[in-house]
């Protein structure tokens, strides 16, 4: 007698049913992504919390619970709340978020520059600005030493990446090199801890000893509350302490448990999002270092993440990646005017596994994560979130080098 045929398998996209079809794999089929690409739009419920607020702070900051900042420092709320609106309006902070696009279906790739020795200002200047200006690439920076460019993209196509973001100018008479720099593990970013770091600690803040001090003493925009401020409302706590959901329903007239329930579940429950204040740091007059390093190929993959969970216990780092299928395996970050330098170079060099590291300073940043901060070209905090699915790459595109795509040269 026939076996009687299997009925098909019904999947729920958007569910915790949809990825059960890799169940009858015995190896179950896996790349960057680990939900489909696209499953959660930016309008997604579990964002409304963070959406409302990204777009009120700026003249209501109460839709922050500034009860507790108030009471961690001491100050009154209503003086918090002014406070937060010069520190806005002054250009000097951001609220933002990092994204968990690799667990979305998006890989996310950064990418060096070197420009060829000798290279006019000029020629430097016309592509930092198109870079500033290429909205898939959402961050970016401009740096001097062994790069002159630090950017990154969340594509879910690499070709894409390839040929829109970098083909256009990476034969440019002046570019020297471009290395692709995958990311293995997004672990800290503007002093926040992010998806991929150790001992359970996401979202925990990390300032160097005596760091908030030094730069409320070297610079006149941010005195040392305006700082501690800052601080208290990036502290890890759970998420639903870090909004004021009432003031927020009263804005937005949505519900405020459903706010609640969503944005726990997308930040405390998941680990998907990570909002969080930026600082402007190049307005305070510092200068981020990078430290690029390089491990032996020999190194054991299990011994380059212990070495960049190691390096993420040193507060003085304020940015921690680690990298794969790279020429590089980790980076780390920190500020050149409030920090040792020398010491911190020093403890990278100790370790026996390093093979070289590269080293340069940023000192101009184009976005974070989407968010442009060129204040002076009137685009502070213009965000568009864009994404390569679908789109047609096959188009004329604009070259920084005044040649269209698909010119040919003379010779």
């Amino acid at each position: 007698m026939a076996d009687k045929a299997k009925p098909e398998p019904t999947y729920v996209l958007g569910t915790s049913e949809h990825q059960k079809w890799m169940q009858e794999y015995a190896f179950a089929p896996r790349g960057i992504g680990f939900t489909e690409p696209g499953i959660v739009a930016l309008d997604d419920p579990t964002l409304d919390a963070y959406n409302i607020a990204k777009s009120t702070y700026q003249i209501y900051p109460e839709v922050f619970n500034l009860d507790y900042v108030s009471k961690a420092l001491g100050v009154s709320t209503s003086e918090v709340c002014e406070r937060l609106r010069r520190l806005y309006d002054e250009r000097l902070i951001m609220y933002v978020a990092t994204s968990n696009v690799q667990v979305a279906g998006f890989g996310l790739y950064y990418w060096f520059v070197k420009l060829k020795e000798g290279t006019a200002p000029k020629a430097k200047e016309k592509l930092a600005d198109w870079f500033q200006n290429k909205d898939d690439i959402c961050t970016g920076y401009e740096c001097q030493g062994d790069f002159d460019f630090y950017n990154g993209n969340h594509m879910r196509v690499l070709d894409n990446l390839l040929a829109e973001v970098i083909e256009p100018w990476k034969f440019n008479p002046e570019v020297e090199f471009v290395h692709l720099c995958p990311i293995r593990r997004n672990i800290r970013e503007s002093h926040v801890n992010m998806f991929d770091a150790p001992d359970n600690s996401f979202r925990e803040v990390f300032w160097g000893k005596g760091q908030l001090e030094a730069l409320a003493r070297r610079q006149n925009k941010m005195d040392l509350t305006d700082l501690k401020i800052v601080e208290a409302l990036n502290t890890k706590r759970p998420i639903e302490e870090v909004y004021n959901f009432e003031r927020m329903a009263e804005l937005s007239g949505l519900d405020p448990k459903q706010m609640r329930a969503g944005i726990i579940q997308r930040v405390d429950t998941t680990q998907t999002l990570a909002p969080i204040f930026f600082l402007n740091y190049p307005k305070l007059g510092l200068s981020n270092h990078m430290f690029v390093i390089r491990l032996f190929q020999i190194t054991p993959s299990y011994r380059k993440a212990q070495i960049a969970d190691e390096l993420s216990r040193i507060p003085e780092f304020n940015t921690v990646y680690e990298f794969t299928d790279s020429f590089y395996d980790i980076m780390v970050w920190a500020y050149n005017e409030i920090s040792d330098i020398k010491v911190l170079r020093e403890r990278l060099e100790a370790y026996s596994e390093v093979e070289l590291v590269k080293e340069a300073d940023i000192y101009k940043q184009f976005r974070r994560w989407a968010c442009r901060l060129d204040d002076e070209n009137g685009f502070w905090e213009e965000t568009v979130m864009t994404d390569d699915f679908l789109q047609d790459w096959t188009e004329g595109r604009s070259c920084p080098c005044g040649r269209e795509e698909g010119d040919k040269d003379e010779n």
